[in-house]
């Protein structure tokens, strides 16, 4: 567990960074937003195309932390189910 941690310190593990990679469906959504957001990009003009950038960067931002927000999450309540698997919390008083 020391050496796990000690990777997810130094960057050398990154979940975030490899979510999704074999996962075909968030593949084939990732190119649809592309091609629709580069059709928009062209469609603009120049004072629409700032407000779309603004948009983005703000999508981006809420991404970054809602994905933060869910690992953290979802590493307590990992770390909830191992405990109560390695100290039989979850069984019931005899």
């Amino acid at each position: 567990m020391t050496r796990t941690i000690a990777q997810l310190w130094s960057g050398a593990l990154q979940p975030a960074r490899d979510s999704g990679k074999t996962n075909g469906e968030l593949r084939q959504l990732e190119t649809f937003l592309q091609y629709h957001l580069d059709a928009l990009a062209q469609a603009l003009d120049p004072e629409q195309e700032i407000l779309l950038n603004n948009y983005q960067s703000c999508l981006e931002e809420y991404f970054t932390v809602s994905s933060e927000q869910t690992f953290c999450d979802g590493f307590c309540l990992g770390a909830r189910l191992t405990a109560e698997a390695l100290t039989g919390a979850d069984q019931p008083a005899p």
